[in-house]
């Protein structure tokens, strides 16, 4: 059947059941994806140097210097890739459920307060021996090293102008004199900013892609 065909039903027509079923059938049937491996390619491209290092082919190939801090960071963070979030969990490691929980976060507008409470509702929900972690703060630190980081820059509250720079060290608006922070009930100035702007450093991003085997070609 021609998929564009309108099939008439208030005129009595009748649809193909067997074509629009086995149809069906094919357009449901997706390759069955290891989130787990998803991750472990994941680090492999925050890390090139891991690749790079243990595949080398030919005998003249340098291996790439390697700092120590960052093997370290890139250790962690395969051992969290592999790490059941449970003994005898198979369907989530560590790292694959932070993954899913911070994107669960990302895509609902969740608040950190929010955040750490349903984490610790999740702990008391699994084994008492599980490695999920305890708040945002310590599942955050876990994804810094795969790049994920951002820096926060104090922004004015009539999005003026940012707090950044030369302007780092204002405590208001050179445009419209709004405090930088959060005023008390009493009129008191606290140390909390009336909005923050969360930024994603353009060349660590732009490094790893071209380091990645899976995007390198695309960056040519």
């Amino acid at each position: 059947m021609i998929e564009t065909y309108n099939i008439w039903k208030l005129r009595g027509e009748q649809l193909d059941h067997a074509s629009s079923s086995s149809a069906t059938r094919m357009d449901s049937v997706e390759p069955i994806v290891d989130p787990n491996n998803q991750v472990i390619d994941i680090i492999q491209d925050a890390f090139p140097f891991a690749s790079t290092n243990i595949n080398h082919e030919r005998e003249d190939d340098v291996p790439t210097p390697i700092d120590s801090a960052e093997f370290e960071q890139y250790e962690k963070l395969l051992k969290n890739a592999n790490q059941e979030l449970y003994p005898g969990c198979k369907s989530f490691s560590v790292l694959t459920a932070i993954v899913e929980l911070m994107h669960g976060k990302i895509k609902y507008r969740m608040s950190n307060l929010c955040f750490d409470y349903f984490l610790v509702v999740f702990k008391r929900m699994l084994p008492m021996d599980n490695c999920l972690p305890k708040d945002h703060k310590h599942a955050q630190k876990l994804l810094n090293g795969l790049g994920l980081g951002y820096e926060k820059i104090h922004a004015c509250k009539n999005n003026c102008m940012l707090f950044y720079k030369e302007h780092e060290t204002l405590d208001t608006c050179t445009m419209c004199n709004e405090s930088r922070f959060k005023m008390t009930s009493q009129n008191r100035t606290t140390k909390i900013p009336q909005k923050v702007m969360r930024y994603l450093p353009l060349k660590p991003r732009l490094q790893q892609l071209y380091m990645s085997m899976h995007t390198a070609t695309d960056m040519r």
